[in-house]
């Protein structure tokens, strides 16, 4: 399954690209450092998902949804490091597929993703 993924925290993104790398069924296929990065990166590359931090400068990750969604053909899963209901009940209207949290161990996220294949 193809991934891209965007985090404005250079260190958090390349640590979850050395993940997904890991994980012989996951192939990361761009990188983002923010939401205008991430929409350009996911129309060029045409992942199966994109795994979008929730706070960005520039485009949000919620907003990214959205576009995306508009787009169609790509799963979106957002990170975050402080969930709430509030957010939880805009991700779904975004059309998001899960919300994780940035606690969750980086293979854990991977795990995760290969659920929404």
């Amino acid at each position: 399954m193809s991934v891209v993924i965007a985090d404005d925290h250079e260190s958090y993104r390349q640590g979850l690209a050395r993940a997904i790398r890991r994980f012989g069924t996951l192939d990361l296929v761009g990188e983002a450092g923010d939401g205008v990065q991430a929409l350009n990166v996911v129309r060029e590359a045409s992942p199966d998902l994109a795994l979008l931090d929730v706070r960005m400068p520039g485009l949000d990750g919620l907003e990214v949804a959205r576009r995306l969604r508009e787009l169609g053909g790509v799963r979106v899963v957002l990170l975050t490091g402080s969930a709430t209901e509030e957010l939880s009940a805009a991700a779904r209207a975004a059309g998001v597929a899960e919300l994780l949290s940035k606690d969750l161990a980086r293979d854990d996220i991977c795990r995760r993703l290969l659920a929404h294949r």
